[in-house]
């Protein structure tokens, strides 16, 4: 038989699990590598190089009629029907909100359907993906407006208590999405994936504003130099550019969770350099050293 030498902290804690014994006071929790580099990594290659067209194309043209007619709609204060353009505005947000919801539970179960296969593997049926996003698109409303209420309910009272609840209940959408079946399991879980992952948090939180603001200085930089464009309309046109590389920050999210799944079940890697980079985005993380056993 074979033995991963790095195996040995889960047996000692399903071996006392098992025994019934408590763990002793100094165990701690093994914590396989997670890296952001690489998570935006396969999110690149999925999205620009294997399905460009239903992770960039298409998630834009479902997109787009709502961000566009929040661009082309007036001012309310500028309105003579300021009410009808009110009602307007949100009908356009809430279908804009519910859309972005089913493409992003499509976007999960696809990214998932590559995770650690080998780079030539084409995803899931894109039908599929549809089907089981839609499926997960009420709890993930439900999920996404408590998690929301419980962080902006906490701003009331200090920063801290706001920026933990951001972190620890930062993925539950895919927790809801793609293995819990209702919110309180994905809270759970995203409770339990972030524990001493504060760091890798806070570098996926920063990757994914600087992509986002990046757009906004740009759009914002031309506006400068092309008069006579409406503010809606800079607006919209940022939206839509910002709406197109989305799909990029949810599928590397996704691939961060299911990297710390893959630790919560106790199959660890080795994180390398940036060999990745020659052998393509799953070259990263290496099998555990192994030993032949003699008594094999």
């Amino acid at each position: 038989m074979y033995l991963d030498i790095r195996d040995g902290p889960y047996l000692v804690s399903i071996g006392r699990r098992l025994s019934g014994h408590a763990p002793m006071s100094h165990d701690r929790r093994f914590h396989i590598p997670v890296s952001t580099r690489h998570a935006f990594a396969l999110a690149f290659d999925l999205a620009a190089r294997r399905d460009p067209l239903h992770s960039l194309v298409v998630p834009l043209l479902i997109r787009a009629p709502w961000i566009l007619a929040l661009g082309f709609l007036p001012p309310i204060g500028q309105n003579d029907r300021p009410m009808q353009v009110l009602m307007l505005t949100i009908a356009a947000l809430l279908g804009d909100f519910l859309t972005q919801l089913a493409v992003s539970a499509m976007l999960r179960f696809r990214a998932r359907s590559v995770f650690n296969t080998p780079p030539g593997v084409p995803p899931a049926s894109i039908d599929g993906c549809y089907a089981r996003g839609m499926a997960r698109v009420p709890w993930l409303v439900v999920t996404e407006i408590v998690r929301n209420v419980a962080i902006l309910f906490a701003t009331f009272f200090l920063i801290l208590p706001a920026l933990f609840l951001a972190f620890r209940l930062s993925l539950a959408t895919e927790a809801v999405v793609l293995d819990e079946p209702d919110t309180a399991g994905g809270f759970q879980r995203s409770f339990r994936l972030t524990q001493g992952r504060f760091e890798r948090w806070l570098e996926m939180v920063v990757t994914s504003v600087v992509m986002v603001v990046a757009i906004m200085f740009l759009v914002g930089a031309l506006s400068l130099f092309v008069p006579g464009v409406s503010l809606n309309t800079w607006v919209a046109a940022a939206r839509l550019v910002i709406t197109a590389i989305t799909p990029v920050i949810h599928y590397a999210w996704t691939f961060f969770y299911l990297r710390l799944v893959e630790g919560e079940i106790g199959s660890p890697g080795v994180e390398v350099g940036p060999a990745y980079a020659e052998g393509g985005p799953t070259a990263e993380w290496e099998p555990a050293p192994r030993l032949l056993d003699p008594g094999a």
